[in-house]
């Protein structure tokens, strides 16, 4: 548990996780996944890179060290139990959690090796196709954090089904990026992979779900322009045990969100959109421009 004070052990052990995986180096993780498995792949003049792949095409290290700078994010931010993880003598977040088919869209820098931003698409974990209404039917994680069902707050398309709905986790920035104009290049770059990636996936995505403050992350997908319908009122929760329980309690109010995904030739229009404004001299301008032609919105409604 998280709830007494935090020893010094405890305290070191979880500041050299930090260090360790500030250290490690990504240089040369494009280098090592072959082009037919890449969802998404970008590389910039300036050294950016950003790729979005699976899971079952991640070699197992880079593997490690993304779940670790997911982790070591949260840590800095207050959101991650040290205790809990002092105690299960973990340096990255659990790789149960993932499933093959999740999306892991990175961006990194090849002269430092640093990753500096990220996010997934993650994917239901049935092992079959369901009905959204399938009582059987896993629950995405966010479902499972604030006990809710989000479809039955927020109806879909006739017809979409689980292997049809991705949940949009993780999406955090190195804790070492300090520019705004680095930052917000590399949320450009993040949104772009993201963007491509639903593009390219079979079956189509139609719908995201996810959970976000509304000061932080739920700005990421209103500048994607995507419709957002926000529900009220609940109450997340996870076990005491759990790595990651601080983050319902440590952060604002946190709410479960589903969005429908424009269809191909609209993403596809977005995507040429935001390829444009990563092109821009002044992406400041750029951006507010490519967010005023697209205009997400949000909506909200009871649990």
């Amino acid at each position: 548990m998280c709830t007494t004070p935090t020893s010094g052990a405890t305290r070191r052990y979880a500041a050299d996780i930090v260090a360790l995986h500030d250290r490690l180096s990504h240089r040369h993780l494009r280098d090592h996944l072959p082009s037919a498995d890449l969802l998404h792949e970008a590389v910039r003049g300036d050294g950016l890179v950003t790729v979005a792949v699976a899971t079952e095409h991640l070699p197992h290290r880079y593997l490690l060290g993304l779940q670790g700078f997911r982790l070591a994010q949260y840590l800095q931010l207050g959101w991650a139990c040290e205790e809990a993880l002092h105690r299960s003598a973990g340096f990255c977040e659990p790789l149960q959690s993932l499933h093959h088919d999740d999306v892991h869209v990175v961006t990194y820098s090849s002269r430092t090796g640093r990753v500096l931003g990220y996010l997934s698409l993650t994917a239901s974990g049935d092992t079959e196709p369901r009905e959204l209404r399938d009582p059987d039917r896993s629950r995405f994680p966010v479902e499972t954090a604030h006990r809710v069902d989000v479809f039955d707050s927020v109806p879909v398309p006739d017809g979409v089904r689980s292997d049809q709905v991705r949940e949009l986790k993780r999406f955090v920035h190195s804790r070492t990026l300090t520019d705004k104009a680095q930052r917000l290049r590399v949320t450009l770059e993040l949104l772009l992979g993201a963007g491509r990636t639903l593009v390219a996936l079979e079956p189509a995505v139609r719908v995201l779900v996810g959970d976000v403050e509304e000061q932080v992350a739920l700005r990421h997908l209103l500048l994607a322009g995507l419709d957002v319908h926000l529900i009220e009122d609940t109450r997340p929760w996870l076990p005491d045990d759990d790595l990651l329980h601080l983050a319902y309690t440590r952060r604002g109010e946190v709410k479960p969100f589903v969005a429908h995904v424009p269809d191909r030739a609209e993403l596809e229009g977005r995507v040429e959109m935001l390829e444009a404004t990563l092109a821009s001299e002044d992406l400041f301008a750029a951006t507010d421009a490519f967010s005023g032609a697209v205009r997400g919105s949000t909506q909200r409604t009871a649990a």
